[in-house]
């Protein structure tokens, strides 16, 4: 019986992040793919996670070693793996380790059969799948039971899928759906996504429900606003407040201002300088019942952000095969990882087609973990700076629950 889980041992978790490091580097979540490793980093990969087969495989061994001196008369000896636990390898990959395991260590083992139980839920569709599968070692020791014990397996799997299914197991017996396997280490998430169900759901019309950890269950703050004041509207403001000492005491102030308060902008809230007039903020001043001061002026400059980021917001679209685009536009793309959208990871970039020649791309925000709604909101907001209107957005479920 396999019941360890394959990331749980620290030690373990730190070989893979070693591995992955360097091959995918500057990312706040690493997919813990096989196939995307070097041959060489497959072979690591295997190693590191072949501890639990190994030990089973040499237990097994030694048992069958003593069995046969006890029973003379045998004449076939078969390991029999049952995955119960050890969900860090799907089933192929598990046969897979085991045969290459009991042919490198082993001379008392004729035969393997592994098995397994995998029950897949999105919290309406559910099945199990209980796979049996024989390993021939030393083709001269052939096992007569095999059909038997297939059908006996196969038999016990029918129950027992209808007992999951229907929440009816007695005593002790829990069978929980596959779930992300992750950790953390060094600041970055690895991650070995749930297995896909197979088929889009038929219940779930926008794609099957996800988790969100992330603590983003808001509108985050986008962009740092800024009042950007021609120095006529400089002066009209500097007359209308004489006691703001934010307002500075000469025009080059206010713009050297402006400067370092473009410094605190970041990639994921970049700085938005919104054009302001004297004539504009006093009319919404009044309308919001608002005295005049310098934090107004401010209020006012984030008010015109969020009309203008809503007006593109809206506007935003994916872009697929057959979508027209302008061109220069904004475009965000996510990669949906797993169940849970705190392991989204998303890019951002300004692009410009190039009538027949390769669109320019400018990098913009790389490796973001953020998901698709703030990223197209960001998006959004990287429009209003560059004064675009169209933002499009697009999906990678390379690695979603699907």
């Amino acid at each position: 019986m396999l019941d360890e889980e394959g990331f749980s041992k620290p030690e373990r978790q730190a070989k893979l992040a070693t591995l992955f490091q360097d091959e995918e580097r500057n990312r706040p979540v690493v997919v813990l793919d096989w196939d995307r490793l070097s041959t060489s980093a497959q072979l690591k990969y295997d190693r590191i996670l072949e501890g639990p087969i190994q030990r089973a495989v040499r237990k097994a061994n030694q048992q069958l070693k003593q069995s046969r001196t006890e029973v003379p008369d045998s004449t076939c000896s078969i390991l029999f793996v049952v995955n119960n636990g050890y969900t860090a390898l799907d089933h192929e990959s598990l046969c897979r380790l085991i045969g290459r395991r009991v042919r490198q260590d082993t001379s008392a083992i004729d035969g393997i059969i592994v098995a397994g139980c995998y029950f897949h839920a999105d919290g309406f569709d559910s099945f199990l799948l209980q796979p049996f599968k024989y390993l021939p070692i030393n083709l001269g020791s052939p096992f007569p039971s095999l059909n038997r014990l297939q059908s006996a397996w196969f038999d016990f799997a029918e129950r027992f899928a209808a007992q999951t299914v229907r929440g009816t197991l007695e005593g002790e017996l829990h069978k929980g759906p596959l779930i992300d396997k992750q950790f953390d280490y060094g600041n970055v998430t690895y991650i070995l996504p749930a297995p896909s169900m197979g088929h889009s759901s038929g219940f779930y019309v926008g794609g099957r429900p996800r988790r969100n950890t992330s603590g983003v269950d808001r509108c985050p703050t986008v962009a740092v606003t800024f009042p950007a004041l021609t120095r006529q509207e400089w002066c009209q403001f500097r007359r209308a407040l004489p006691t703001e000492t934010g307002l500075c005491e000469t025009f080059d102030a206010w713009q050297a201002k402006r400067v370092g308060a473009a410094q605190s902008g970041t990639a994921l809230r970049p700085f938005a300088p919104l054009a302001v007039t004297f004539e504009g903020w006093e009319n919404w001043r009044v309308e919001q019942g608002l005295d005049r001061s310098l934090l107004a002026v401010r209020r006012y400059a984030n008010a015109l952000f969020e009309e203008r980021l809503r007006a593109i917001l809206e506007s935003a679209h994916e872009l697929v095969p057959d979508s027209v685009v302008p061109g220069c536009y904004i475009l965000a793309i996510t990669e949906e990882i797993g169940q849970d959208k705190a392991n989204d990871v998303s890019h951002i970039a300004l692009i410009h087609e190039r009538l027949g020649d390769a669109a320019m791309v400018k990098p913009l925000v790389e490796n973001a973990r953020i998901f698709h709604e703030h990223a197209v909101v960001l998006a959004s907001a990287y429009a209003l700076i560059e004064r675009l209107e169209f933002v499009f957005w697009t999906k990678d479920l390379t690695y979603g629950w699907v």
